[in-house]
């Protein structure tokens, strides 16, 4: 499991087709998925196998989405307020920081 930090607004790019972004509407945070049409995407009730790996005072906020076959994102807050994602992918599944990702490909997302 990967944990990236990022701010509302701020992306993460998975595998150069999916972007997954944190935004705020109203007082709730969300997830926004860009990813290609024949990629499923489902919320997952079950967010109790990700919590034992989570530290003290740390919360999942919402239920965890999966994508496709191999990929489920959660939003997490730590008691200081910061905004993680926690990715479990394959290894084999690429993970970048939007800022990153455009820096070193020429390709992008829109």
């Amino acid at each position: 499991m990967l944990i990236v930090g990022r701010e509302i607004g701020q992306s993460v790019i998975i595998d150069d087709v999916i972007k997954v972004t944190v935004l705020q509407v109203d007082s709730k945070l969300r997830l926004v998925i860009d990813a290609p049409e024949n990629l499923s995407i489902s919320k997952l009730k079950d967010t109790e196998s990700s919590s034992k790996f989570l530290k003290k005072g740390t919360r999942i906020i919402e239920s965890s989405t999966k994508i496709g076959e191999n990929v489920k994102i959660s939003i997490l807050q730590t008691e200081s307020g910061l905004l993680r994602f926690a990715i479990d992918a394959p290894k084999e599944i690429s993970i970048f920081r939007e800022e990153l990702y455009k820096g070193n490909n020429q390709e992008l997302i829109t």
